[in-house]
């Protein structure tokens, strides 16, 4: 066993020297050469012999390790590198899956919690229980750890070299948005595995419980309640955490991808602008600007349709009449009014059959158009209609089948 005492004494001695092998450790392994280098640095007064004990020091305390089938490389303890890595605050990102292998575990000691207490093995009960808690200790030290490491995802994001293009400053945003946050807003669902698992685990502590006490204490029911409470803890930091991750990498997301559609857009506009000029430029989005740019910029949504369509705009060739060419045809009939309609009707009074009258008055008439008449002049309050028996009319595009009316004028009727 290693004398704790020592290791803690020499990390406290040497912090100036392993702070700044942390960084260098990060980004992976360091021969000894490259060991007694920055040593050498750090060091300017101290010998080669006094970098040999030191390092001779920090092997024999397990501060460095030898990497695997490389005995000339070596590496922090992973221990102490997490260590080192809280003084410095410093925060990895985890994955989403530990979460949910630490529910499981959860889920697997609420039954054995159930089972102890069924056979009243109290021992066995009480360390089932303090299992609980630690494993609900760690879930939160984890989305503690993990919060802090989006916070640290976000700040890299926002600061790294402008020169830089969008996509690949934003490439670990993105990369934790697919990786942590999506599988995390399927774990912490309502009907996800997280509420679930949650969900039984308080089930077995609330019974337990109620049993204790109609059956008598095996354990306090302090332990029991503070338990309880830290899961609901768990559960509600769980969620805060995903709020978090939410609110901090969501807007940067979406400005990556809006700026990936807007210069593909835009790159295709300007090669349509060189090819063919100004009038490569889709008239049917300019509206857009119409208005100063000082007081009208345009949503978010319009931008992307505007982009999308000058991505994908292709003009139409413009067709003129020849100077020379005749034209044919008549000139197109204007629309009949309801007037005229009322009064050509009560002129040809009685009517035997108003269809076959509007099929005569306009042969060529479209069907709805015929249609909106026979409702029209069927339902004036000018004449009195009889039904008929229903029958098919062909008009000059559909066979329609109808009871059409017979019409006759108020007077007649009275007469």
């Amino acid at each position: 066993m290693i004398d704790p005492k020592r290791v803690l004494r020499a990390l406290a001695e040497h912090w100036s020297l392993l702070e700044p092998l942390c960084e260098r450790f990060d980004a992976g392994t360091l021969s000894l050469i490259e060991l007694r280098t920055q040593l050498m640095a750090q060091l300017p007064e101290g010998t080669p012999t006094d970098v040999t004990a030191l390092l001779d020091q920090w092997i024999r305390l397990d501060i460095l390790v030898p990497v695997a089938k490389s005995p000339n490389r070596f590496e922090l303890n992973a221990q102490i590198h997490d260590f080192l890595a809280y003084l410095r605050r410093e925060h990895r990102l985890g994955l989403c899956l530990e979460i949910e292998a630490y529910l499981r575990h959860l889920e697997r000691l609420a039954g054995h919690i159930q089972e102890a207490f069924e056979i009243r093995d109290g021992n066995d009960l009480a360390r089932q229980l303090r299992l609980l808690d630690m494993r609900v200790r760690d879930v939160l030290k984890k989305l503690a750890n993990d919060e802090q490491a989006l916070v640290g995802v976000a700040d890299r994001a926002k600061t790294s070299d402008r020169q830089i293009p969008l996509r690949q400053r934003y490439a670990e945003v993105l990369a934790t948005w697919d990786e942590y946050v999506e599988p995390m807003i399927q774990l912490v669902a309502a009907d996800g595995a997280f509420e679930q698992g949650v969900r039984r685990v308080e089930q077995v502590l609330l019974k337990l419980l109620g049993e204790q006490q109609r059956l008598g204490q095996l354990v306090d029911d302090d332990l029991l309640l503070r338990t309880h409470a830290r899961i609901l803890e768990m559960q509600t930091t769980a969620q805060l955490t995903l709020r978090r991750a939410r609110e901090l990498l969501l807007p940067l997301r979406e400005e990556a991808r809006r700026h990936n559609a807007v210069t593909r857009g835009a790159a295709l506009a300007l090669s349509a602008i060189r090819k063919r000029g100004l009038d490569a430029v889709p008239q049917a989005s300019l509206p857009l600007f119409t208005r100063p740019q000082s007081t009208f910029l345009g949503t978010a949504s319009q931008v992307e349709s505007y982009v999308y369509a000058l991505a994908r705009f292709e003009p139409k060739p413009a067709r003129f009449p020849k100077a020379s060419g005749v034209r044919t045809g008549n000139a197109p009939r204007a629309p009949r009014t309801v007037r005229e309609m009322v009064e050509r009707c009560e002129q040809a009074l009685p009517l035997p059959d108003l269809m076959t009258w509007l099929l005569e008055q306009e042969p060529d008439g479209a069907t709805d158009e015929l249609l909106y008449w026979f409702s029209r002049l069927s339902r004036d309050a000018r004449f009195q209609r009889e039904r008929l028996e229903r029958r098919e009319y062909l008009t000059r595009e559909h066979r329609v089948s109808l009871s059409s009316f017979a019409l006759v004028g108020q007077v007649n009727a009275q007469a």
